[in-house]
């Protein structure tokens, strides 16, 4: 592997929109997406993801990340800034900020690693972790598995999660390349709870563990 070291003022934006229908419950739309703007040591980092209901009552939620980045070995990035994360049903409205510390970078066989450490200004302690990885089945077609977990130091009730290891998806996505820029895609996601958490998305009502069916469409500028 080899990383060209360069001066000049770089961008990078990657975004993935897509259409969400669960085996129970209602279908959404769900979006991450990502973007960069700097040089190859110090660069200004912004993520943002989120999900909103097509049917049913409405409910949604986002979640945005600014962070300052710094390259600190070759393929490895530390960075720190701040999160906002909102979520909403009818006239129900709540927000919240946090700081965040993390390490983003890619580890043997192209293996993509995001982590981060969050303290909410509640209080609250939780780190996730995600991981991700692009097999070329051919030219065109790609195959890519991605995992997202997270871990509480402390319940938070109004989230549903409890102390320990919180909510994990399983994702399975198989997109068809017409460019490297513009690619739709067709996959599954397996979404599980356990653990303290899965007791109490239970107790609200809901199913500790989902199969969703995933299409839609990624962008990479």
């Amino acid at each position: 592997l080899h990383l060209s070291i360069r001066r000049q003022r770089q961008m990078c934006i990657r975004d993935r929109f897509e259409y969400r229908i669960p085996d129970q419950g209602d279908r959404s739309l769900g979006w991450e997406g990502m973007v960069w703007i700097g040089y190859d040591f110090n660069r200004l980092w912004v993520e943002h993801e989120g999900a909103l209901s097509v049917e049913g009552p409405e409910h949604g939620e986002t979640e945005t990340d600014l962070r300052y980045s710094r390259l600190v070995t070759p393929f490895w990035n530390a960075q720190v800034g701040v999160r906002y994360a909102n979520e909403w049903s009818d006239d129900v409205y709540d927000d919240t900020w946090a700081g965040v510390v993390a390490l983003q970078g890619v580890v043997p066989y192209m293996v993509e690693v995001d982590t981060s450490m969050a303290l909410s200004e509640d209080g609250d302690l939780w780190f996730t972790g995600e991981g991700e990885y692009d097999l070329r089945v051919t030219q065109r077609l790609v195959l890519q598995p991605r995992v997202e977990f997270s871990l509480f130091a402390q319940d938070i009730p109004e989230r549903q999660v409890g102390a320990g290891l919180g909510p994990i998806d399983a994702d399975l996505r198989l997109r068809y390349e017409f460019t490297r820029r513009f690619a739709p895609y067709l996959g599954l996601r397996y979404h599980i709870t356990v653990g303290e958490t899965a007791d109490l998305v239970e107790t609200a009502g809901m199913e500790s563990d989902q199969l969703i069916l995933l299409g839609g469409l990624r962008i990479a500028l």
